[in-house]
């Protein structure tokens, strides 16, 4: 095959795919994006892919779907995240997530200290945050879902069962991986990139299983079947 075939086929597939994330990060509704992380990333356990929501798309997009927070576009998410900015939260934010949460969803972030609109019904507020959020570093269950009130991302993803995406050994103190998962009908598909310039020998583990492997070479176009084995519902690829 020509490299421009080779180029054609990726292109088209990583067009076709789903996003594979497992945090939706709600960052608030009184910053913008670039002022919050344009010089740092919200603090996502390696292994797990995320996407940002602001509170429009929090309200209009979400819903839940067989316990897993749902868009209509197809993405699905274990977890909603909220950021420590999103402490200031309007009533209607307040109530969609009440909406989420009782529908299934769960939720990890600090309890909201009060709404930044003057025409919000704090009673009716403060109700909704009393009934979802407890004391620091505690989890409630409300309807089918569960509110865990500043409790670390990676400990909530693990209570829910949830395994990194994406791992690997690290034979040297240094050794960096980034990864991104896209969803096809019948592939999976992960680009891989190795953040240090120089050859790295180790084992890779997907959350992955019941497909052959191959791996497809970006700087050459070659591809070639893996040597591969299922572990405990994952694949382990050297």
């Amino acid at each position: 095959k020509s490299w421009t075939d080779y180029l054609s086929r990726s292109s088209y597939l990583l067009q076709q795919g789903k996003f594979v994330a497992d945090v939706i990060y709600f960052y608030g509704e009184d910053n913008n994006i670039t002022s919050l992380f344009g010089k740092k990333q919200p603090n996502i356990p390696e292994g797990y892919n995320y996407d940002f929501v602001n509170a429009d798309a929090l309200l209009n997009v979400l819903s839940v779907k067989n316990g897993k927070i749902v868009t209509p576009s197809g993405m699905h998410y274990k977890v909603l995240a909220l950021d420590a900015n999103s402490k200031q939260m309007t009533l209607k934010v307040a109530q969609k997530i009440s909406e989420l949460v009782k529908a299934g969803a769960i939720v990890v972030g600090p309890k909201p200290t009060g709404t930044p609109s003057l025409k919000d019904d704090k009673k009716a507020f403060n109700t909704i945050v009393d009934e979802l959020w407890g004391a620091d570093n505690s989890v409630k269950t409300i309807g089918n879902g569960k509110v865990y009130t500043g409790e670390n991302i990676e400990k909530v993803l693990s209570a829910s069962q949830v395994e990194p995406d994406f791992e690997y050994t690290k034979p040297q103190a240094d050794t960096k991986l980034v990864y991104v998962h896209r969803e096809l009908p019948e592939q999976e598909l992960y680009w891989v990139n190795n953040r240090n310039d120089r050859a790295e020998n180790l084992e890779a583990t997907f959350r992955v299983s019941g497909k052959t492997v191959e791996i497809w070479h970006p700087e050459t176009g070659k591809t070639e079947p893996a040597s591969y084995s299922f572990v405990n519902g994952r694949t382990k690829v050297s």
